[in-house]
């Protein structure tokens, strides 16, 4: 789909576009390399300002977004306890810095099929994401929402949002060669994450 040193595809591009224009929501698509979320690509909603990402210049710790939940969650075992070993900083407060709770978002992560994510990297800025696959099971990006914890929170917009979130993963995955590959389930009604649970 994209990579760091390499451009992002047209189609990849529409889609991302076409997100923030349906959600009236930031777009992010990120990529892992190494330790760190690296922002490929940004799409704003259609009447709002867009700022303009050189490539790289938006690098986020993995475990304080969204995007790096959403990624970290759907490698292997061997994968992620790689990336568990090296230490965490904490950026906010309510950064989740220790590996047995990181754990413990990842398979919450996993079993939805998506992250969501409030404050990690700051406060006040929430974020919900997916992974897109290259093929089955193999993924080092994913798309996602950023933007007011308080607008993207509300369990009943956090819903929609998600199964925006996840259609879009879907159709990225498809277009990266995974197709077939069901990337994330929508949200069902009830299991929206509160402002104080981070996954």
């Amino acid at each position: 789909m994209a990579h760091v040193g390499g451009g992002l595809s047209a189609m990849s591009a529409w889609r991302a576009d076409m997100l923030a224009r349906t959600t009236r929501e930031t777009v992010w698509i990120g990529q892992l390399v190494a330790d760190k979320i690296h922002v490929l690509h940004q799409a704003a909603p259609h009447g709002y300002l867009e700022q303009q990402l050189v490539r790289g210049d938006r690098v986020l710790p993995w475990y304080a977004s969204a995007l790096g939940h959403a990624i970290v969650a759907a490698l292997d075992a061997a994968a992620q306890e790689a990336l568990l070993a090296v230490p965490a900083e904490r950026l906010t407060g309510l950064t989740v810095t220790r590996s047995e709770e990181l754990r413990q978002i990842l398979v919450a992560t996993r079993q939805r099929g998506y992250a969501v994510e409030a404050h990690l990297a700051t406060l006040g800025d929430a974020g919900i994401a997916a992974p897109v696959f290259a093929s089955y099971r193999r993924t080092d990006s994913a798309i996602g929402l950023v933007g007011p914890a308080e607008r993207l929170m509300p369990a009943e917009r956090q819903r929609s949002l998600a199964d925006a979130v996840c259609l879009a993963a879907q159709g990225l995955s498809q277009e990266a060669g995974a197709s077939g590959v069901a990337t994330a389930r929508p949200l069902t009604p009830g299991v929206a994450v509160t402002h104080d649970v981070q996954g």
